[in-house]
């Protein structure tokens, strides 16, 4: 008897700390995906692969890990959006409610899915896109201040005609972007170092979109006269960004958002602008 309580408490040892070193992987996965994942989103697109791999291998060892769900839902929609890849939003999609399905306190991954629905709507399935529409208004209403939600919300915006804004909650669009501009500014960070430059450029065109020109004009100014970053990389990157904003500027008919990099999400973070695959 006593010698097979030992060799019970033995395997409850084992079995302990395997659990311990599969919960510490999933950390070190989820970690390792999530820096990867940076590095994307500052250029380098062929990393996209291996950031979601290594947050899909952290999600298999620990299937609750909201932090590393709400990164992974993020790269399913980077992909999806950035290389046109369906699949990659239907992914994106599922993940961001599993995310809020765990944590219903997420409000900024229930802006996410509500964005998603409403595209996966086509403007054609109308029970679609008022789901999603009042998942971005809910998200909206609980956390007005989230920059998250914000940003996902002004995004939207610009892709709907001004009398359903209304449905998501974002009645003006300027008024919004100009608020999350407002809690960029003096912004320095490694991580985001064209943030300032991207929202002025956002305002100056939601600017131009409700007849502005002139303030519009003074939000790409503003864009350009942010401070240089001192990082080769960076300053590269700053260059590819401010010669979309000068064209625009001096009467360039296409919006600053009709650019692959302004309409993705390297915009704020790109020090890699020679390795993107979307150029």
């Amino acid at each position: 008897m006593r010698t097979w309580i030992l060799v019970s408490m033995m395997s409850v040892g084992l079995m302990a700390g395997t659990l311990t070193a599969t919960e510490q992987d999933a950390k070190e996965r989820a970690q390792k995906g999530y820096n990867t994942f940076k590095e994307v989103l500052s250029g380098d697109h062929a990393k996209l692969p291996d950031a979601i791999r290594y947050m899909e291998e952290a999600h298999v060892a620990d299937e609750t890990s909201v932090p590393n769900l709400f990164n992974l839902a993020r790269a399913y929609f980077f992909d999806g959006v950035t290389f046109n890849k369906a699949e990659s939003i239907a992914k994106a999609e599922r993940t961001f409610a599993r995310v809020v399905e765990l944590d219903p306190s997420r409000t900024d991954a229930l802006a996410f899915h509500g964005s998603i629905l409403a595209q996966l709507s086509g403007g054609r399935d109308m029970a679609m896109f008022m789901r999603g529409a009042q998942e971005m208004k809910t998200a909206f209403e609980k956390t007005p201040n989230d920059i998250t939600v914000r940003i996902v919300l002004g995004f939207v915006a610009f892709n709907l005609p001004a009398e359903a804004r209304p449905f998501i909650g974002m009645k003006d669009p300027v008024q919004n972007l100009t608020l999350v501009g407002n809690a960029f500014s003096g912004l320095s960070s490694d991580f985001a170092p064209h943030a300032n430059v991207v929202m002025n450029a956002f305002i100056g065109e939601a600017a131009l979109m409700s007849g502005n020109k002139e303030a519009a004009r003074a939000s790409f100014k503003k864009a350009l006269s942010e401070p240089q970053p001192l990082e080769e990389g960076q300053m590269a990157g700053r260059k590819r960004l401010e010669s979309t904003i000068v064209a625009r500027m001096n009467g360039g008919e296409k919006p600053v958002f009709a650019d692959a990099l302004f309409s993705g999400c390297n915009s704020c973070h790109l020090s890699a602008p020679d390795k993107l695959l979307n150029k």
